[in-house]
C-alpha cells in the first residue's frame, strides 16, 4: 500500500525471486549463491524504530548490514573453484559499492538475465537500491585463505548532516578451504541480447526535491517528477503497445535517485554528466537504473502489457513521499 513499502520493507518484507531457464548456458557445476543485502536498524531495546525526519528526507540506512538475514556470515570457495553469486540490493536507501579483497568479479547478469557476454575483471560494482546482478566469482591459487565482501565508501548526496559514506563496511567472508578444483570455463557468449532498435515514441521525466508542504516526517521537503506529487487517480503517461520508446531521465536534485519501471525491461542507451554523453558499455535488460545527481539517464523500451502500471524513485522514504507516477499502456 502507498506510503506504507517503506516501512515494510526496512522491517524486513524483501526477498529474491530466480526466474530460470531451461537452456541456462552457465554450467551447471559452477556452485550457485544468492546473497540478499539488507540493512536492519535496531534501538538499545532491540526494537526496529521508526523513520525519523532524516530519513524521510535522505532515505533511511539502517546500522548494521546483514547477508541473508546475518551480520557478516561466511561462505567456503576452494581454489580455482567458480561460483556463481546472485545478489540483490535490498535495503530501502543503501548504495551498496561491492568488492571483494583478493578477487577480481566477472559479471554475466543484470536486474533482467544473462548478458550477451561475460564481462570479467571487475574489481568492484555499484548496486543502488532493487538492483540485481549475477557475478561469477573465482578462486585462483594464489587466492588469500580469506577474502572480504565489503561495501566501499559512495557519495549519494543528502540533506541535512548527511555526507559522504566514508566507512568501508565488510559485508561476508569468504573462506578458502585446501582442497584445489579444476577451473570452470564460461562460454563467450550467454544471451543474444538484440538491440531494441529506433524509436518511435520518446518520453521525459524530470526527478527533483526542494522545499515543499511537508513531508511524513513531518519537514518540508518534497520529491516530484515533471513537478508533482503522485496521485493514484492521475495517469501521468500513456504508452502503446510493443511501440520502440526513448525514456530520458533527468535528475535536478543533489542526490541520486534510482529510476524503476514496473511491467517491462528497458536497455540504457546513454549517462550525460557535466555536459559530457557517455555511451553504455554493454547492452542488457534492467528495471533500475541509477540516476545520479545532476545525471541524465537515455534508455529504450517497449511495454509488452497492456494496463496501468508504476514509475518511481527506488529509494522507498522518496516513493512514499510522491515520487512515483501513473503509466498507462493502451492498444
Amino acid at each position: 500500500p502507498h506510503e506504507l513499502t517503506a516501512e515494510q520493507v526496512f522491517r524486513g518484507m524483501a526477498g529474491l525471486l530466480i526466474v530460470r531457464s531451461r537452456t541456462d548456458p552457465v554450467p551447471a557445476a559452477i556452485e550457485e549463491k544468492l546473497l540478499v543485502i539488507s540493512d536492519l536498524r535496531l534501538a538499545s531495546d532491540g526494537t526496529i524504530p521508526a523513520n525519523t525526519p532524516m530519513d524521510w528526507q535522505n532515505g533511511r540506512e539502517g546500522n548494521y548490514l546483514l547477508v541473508n538475514g546475518q551480520q557478516r556470515p561466511a561462505l567456503s570457495i576452494d581454489p580455482g573453484q567458480s561460483q556463481r553469486w546472485r545478489i540483490l540490493n535490498a535495503t530501502n536507501a543503501r548504495y551498496l559499492r561491492l568488492a571483494l579483497t583478493g578477487h577480481t568479479m566477472t559479471l554475466i547478469g543484470t536486474d533482467g538475465g544473462l548478458l550477451r557476454a561475460p564481462v570479467p575483471g571487475l574489481d568492484e560494482i555499484l548496486l543502488a537500491p532493487a538492483e540485481r546482478v549475477e557475478l561469477i566469482v573465482t578462486a585462483n591459487l594464489s587466492t588469500p585463505t580469506t577474502a572480504i565482501l565489503q561495501s566501499l565508501p559512495y557519495d549519494r548526496g543528502g540533506m541535512g548532516m548527511m555526507g559522504p559514506s566514508s566507512a568501508t563496511t565488510p559485508l561476508l567472508t569468504v573462506n578458502s578451504t585446501t582442497a584445489a578444483r579444476a577451473a570452470i570455463a564460461l562460454p563467450s557468449t550467454l544471451n543474444p541480447i538484440a538491440d531494441l532498435g529506433l524509436p518511435i515514441q520518446s518520453k521525459r521525466l524530470v526527478f527533483s526535491s526542494g522545499m515543499g508542504m511537508g513531508g511524513m516526517g513531518g519537514g518540508m521537503m518534497s520529491f516530484l517528477i515533471d513537478g508533482k506529487s503522485f496521485d493514484p487517480a492521475r495517469i501521468d503517461l500513456t504508452s502503446r503497445l510493443n511501440e520502440i520508446e526513448q525514456w530520458t531521465i533527468e535528475n535536478r536534485s543533489s542526490m541520486d535517485h534510482p529510476f524503476h519501471l514496473h511491467g517491462t525491461q528497458f536497455q540504457v542507451v546513454s549517462r550525460t554528466r557535466n555536459g559530457t554523453t557517455t555511451a553504455e558499455p554493454f547492452v542488457a535488460w534492467r528495471d533500475t537504473v541509477n540516476v545520479a545527481a545532476f545525471e541524465t539517464v537515455t534508455l529504450k523500451v517497449v511495454q509488452h502489457q497492456l494496463g496501468m502500471r508504476m514509475y518511481h524513485c527506488h529509494i522507498l522514504e522518496h516513493e512514499s513521499q510522491g515520487m512515483m507516477g501513473v503509466l498507462d499502456v493502451v492498444a
